[in-house]
C-alpha cells in the first residue's frame, strides 16, 4: 500500500464507472483525489519466502519520485486491517469448491483480531454486497454459510466495487482479498482499466486462484494440459496493489492459503513519512529499498496526487 493520511476520496459513482468502460481513454481513468500530508507505504519483506523480522526505520530507504525521504516511523501489526473478501461464486465454484471456499474464508475471519474490520462481497455476473466492512465478525461468518453459486464470472467489476468499499483511511490498512477460479467472462471494466484503478486506489490487493486441469475439448489448445494460471490482467492488478497471487492446487488447499494470506498481512511493515522535496501533482513513484539487510521487497509502486 502506498497511501496518504487524511485522504478525501472524491465522489466516484457513475463517472468512475464510465471511465472504466471499454473505449475509455487513459485521460479518463479513475482518479482517487487526495490531499497529501503523510504518505504510508505497506511493505512486504521476505527472504527465501519467509518474512524478515525486526526491521527498523534505519533498515529502509524510501525514494519518492527519486527524492530520498525521512522515515518517521515503521510499525508492524499496530494498525488494524480493513479487509474485504471478494469471492467468486460463479457456476464453476458450485458444490465442493463452494463449501471449501466458505470454510477457508470462515477460518480467516475467526483468526482476525477484534479491532480488525472485514466485509464480504460475492460475485458471478452480478455483484452482491453481503456485508460492508465491520467488526461484527460473527455476522460475516454467518453470511459465508449462505453462499450460492451460479452464472458467469465478472471479477474485474467486483474488484472495482471492492476498492471503493474498503477506501483508504489513516486508522486502518485497506486490503482486498480476491478469490476467483476462472477467467473473467462478464465484466464491463476492461483489463487495462482495472490495473489503473488498483494503481491509484491505495489498497493492497491479494488474489487466490484455484488451478485445475481443463476438460478435454476437441480442437482446444488446452486439451490435456493444466490450467494456464491467472489472467495477465489479474497478475498486473495484483502487482499494482503490492500483493501476491496465491494458487491452490485443490479446493482442500484453500484454507491453508487463506491463512497464509493473513499471516503475510500481519508480517508486513507500515512505513510512514512526510513527503518532502517533491510536490508536483500526478503520479508519484515510490521505491522502497533495504539498507544493511537482505530481502525481497514488495510494495505498491506509488500513489496519485490530483491537481487542486
Amino acid at each position: 500500500m502506498a497511501a496518504v493520511a487524511r485522504v478525501s476520496v472524491a465522489a466516484l459513482g457513475v463517472v468512475l464507472w464510465r471511465a472504466a468502460l471499454p473505449g475509455a481513454s487513459a485521460a479518463q481513468a479513475p482518479v482517487f483525489r487526495t490531499s497529501v500530508e503523510v504518505v504510508r507505504v505497506d511493505v512486504s519483506v521476505t527472504r527465501g519466502g519467509a518474512p524478515v523480522d525486526g526491521l527498523l526505520p534505519s533498515h529502509f530507504q524510501v525514494l519518492d519520485n527519486g527524492v530520498a525521504q525521512t522515515i518517521e516511523r515503521v510499525s508492524r501489526e499496530e494498525v488494524p486491517l480493513r479487509l474485504l473478501l471478494a469471492l467468486d461464486t460463479s457456476g464453476s465454484v458450485a458444490g465442493g469448491r463452494l463449501r471449501a471456499l466458505a470454510d477457508a474464508a470462515q477460518a480467516l475471519v475467526r483468526a482476525l483480531r477484534p479491532d480488525d474490520q472485514v466485509g464480504l462481497l460475492t460475485f458471478d455476473q452480478a455483484i452482491r454486497l453481503a456485508m460492508a466492512p465491520t467488526r461484527a465478525h460473527a455476522e460475516v461468518i454467518g453470511a459465508l454459510d449462505r453462499l450460492e453459486a451460479s452464472g458467469p464470472t465478472a471479477w474485474r467489476d467486483a474488484l472495482f466495487a471492492g476498492l471503493q468499499l474498503v477506501g483508504d483511511a489513516a486508522d486502518a490498512r485497506p486490503v482486498v482479498l480476491l478469490f476467483t477460479d476462472g477467467d473473467d467472462t462478464a465484466s464491463w471494466v476492461t483489463p487495462t482499466a482495472i490495473g489503473e484503478v488498483v494503481r491509484r486506489s491505495g489498497v493492497v490487493l491479494h488474489a487466490v486462484g484455484l488451478a485445475t486441469p481443463r476438460k478435454a475439448v476437441s480442437g482446444s489448445r488446452w486439451r490435456g494440459r493444466p490450467d494456464p494460471g491467472p489472467a495477465p490482467s489479474l497478475l498486473q492488478a495484483v502487482e499494482a496493489g503490492g500483493g501476491h497471487v496465491w494458487s491452490a492446487e485443490s479446493a482442500a488447499a484453500l484454507r491453508r492459503l487463506f491463512t497464509g494470506v493473513l499471516d503475510e498481512l500481519r508480517a508486513r511493515y507500515l512505513i510512514v513519512y512526510a513527503r518532502q522535496g517533491t510536490t508536483a501533482p500526478g503520479w508519484h513513484e515510490v521505491n522502497v529499498r533495504l539498507k544493511g539487510v537482505r530481502g525481497d521487497v514488495r510494495a505498491r509502486p506509488g500513489y496519485f496526487v490530483a491537481t487542486r
